[in-house]
């Protein structure tokens, strides 16, 4: 049920956060049997970083340069070909082209050494094997490439999706097993009572009431530490948020994704068609900010053009950008390493109260969400004493495109969706 006039008493689970990893995990407890789920969204499910994404379902290749991120990019790989086939209209294979630049950047050795392991992770779950492209072979997929700049070029396969779709379709999956999410719902605290958790929380029409919850999911992402520190708390991790920006260019021509890196710093970026569109991102930089208020920085447009620029034989104008977006992806602190070098895996801090639990996640990728919520479900099955098995791998708890499209009105417009130009 979406957005029910009255909202339950009590919970067996009550879950914080409408992006992707808060639905996951109603999702996943939904298609256990449990019926008593909720899910509180301070603003409309999927309208934060889980739309300002970069639409890739993905092992992540630019992963493998950190020996242990090896475990993610197979989860990742597996989760990819897992998506493919349960949301097939939304989540659907793409084609990458790398071109290695005969000055700077990795060499080709180093390219093809990580495309074969690339490869050998995905093992069964492979899309299909990487391969060296002639010149006009790469010209058909990317027109505006300048070849000459290049000693060699690959071409690989990964996946893309509409994210904010996937998070809709997930939580009208999760509704139609039995889950009940409110939006504009905001949590004000938590606190422990003699049977779990007593959720403060605002209602849509400014009411205050008190949900007694069992357990209790933290999914909110950059404000998830803010919650319990309000709620005197003690975070299990630091957290930081990492802000990825983004541009919108009409369509160029791409047949397939760029995976380019910039030369000077050694950063990954995308060219990517989307929607008729071309997307161009993400840069990664420390955000201590309002999470409220991320946008995208001149000094960022100008990074991504640059770079972009590099590539190309018709440049990228300032001008033509049609919209621009920032997400911030929510990481645990990792003493002694910059932002670039922090690992993307998921940490989940534990909690207790009574009977109950309280888990917090940190950090997480849109392609490994289902699996993380998995992770998050058997810790809270096995708090519950029972031992039910997850099922969204199962496409009977998923719904299709028509349920989605009705509890979720789909408006593509550009304009509506992103901070326009």
């Amino acid at each position: 049920m979406l957005n029910p006039k009255i909202l339950p008493d009590r919970v067996r689970l009550l879950v914080i956060g409408g992006g992707i990893h808060g639905v996951g995990v109603a999702h996943d407890l939904a298609s256990r049997g449990w019926r008593d789920v909720l899910l509180v969204e301070k603003g409309t499910i999927g309208q934060g970083t889980s739309s300002r994404s970069t639409k890739l379902i993905h092992g992540g290749l630019r992963y493998l340069q950190h020996i242990r991120d090896m475990g993610l990019v197979r989860e990742g790989l597996k989760e990819r070909r897992l998506l493919l086939k349960l949301a097939g209209d939304i989540v659907k294979p793409l084609e990458f082209v790398f071109p290695i630049l005969k000055n700077g950047g990795m060499s080709s050795f180093i390219v093809r050494s990580g495309l074969y392991l690339y490869d050998s992770l995905a093992g069964s779950d492979n899309i299909q094997p990487h391969v060296k492209l002639s010149v006009e072979e790469a010209l058909k997929r990317a027109p505006d490439l300048d070849t000459e700049l290049f000693s060699k070029i690959y071409a690989f396969w990964d996946g893309q999706t509409d994210d904010l779709r996937l998070t809709r379709r997930v939580a009208t999956s999760a509704m139609n097993l039995g889950a009940t999410v409110a939006e504009h719902t905001s949590v004000e605290s938590i606190t422990t009572d003699g049977d779990g958790w007593s959720v403060k929380i605002v209602t849509a029409d400014g009411k205050v009431k008190v949900v007694s919850a069992l357990h209790v999911v933290n999914a909110a992402g950059p404000w998830a530490n803010r919650i319990l520190e309000s709620s005197q708390i003690e975070p299990g991790y630091k957290g930081i948020n990492v802000k990825g920006s983004h541009l919108m260019f009409d369509d160029i021509g791409l047949k397939s994704g760029l995976f380019l890196q910039a030369p000077k710093d050694g950063r990954i970026f995308f060219l990517l068609p989307w929607e008729g569109k071309t997307l161009v991102g993400t840069t990664e930089s420390l955000f201590v900010g309002d999470q409220d208020s991320a946008s995208v920085t001149e000094d960022e447009i100008s990074y991504l053009l640059n770079n972009a620029n590099l590539y190309l034989k018709k440049p990228l104008r300032k001008e033509a950008i049609i919209a621009k977006f920032a997400g911030l992806r929510w990481l645990a602190l990792e003493p002694g390493r910059n932002v670039h070098a922090t690992s993307r895996s998921h940490l989940i801090s534990e909690h207790t109260s009574g009977r109950g639990i309280l888990l917090t996640l940190y950090g997480g990728k849109l392609t490994a969400y289902r699996h993380v919520a998995e992770l998050m479900g058997n810790m809270i099955m096995k708090q519950y004493g029972e031992d039910v098995a997850s099922r969204t791998s199962e496409p009977e708890t998923w719904a299709d495109m028509q349920e989605e499209l009705k509890k979720f009105p789909n408006d593509k417009s550009i304009e509506l969706r992103y901070q326009s130009v």
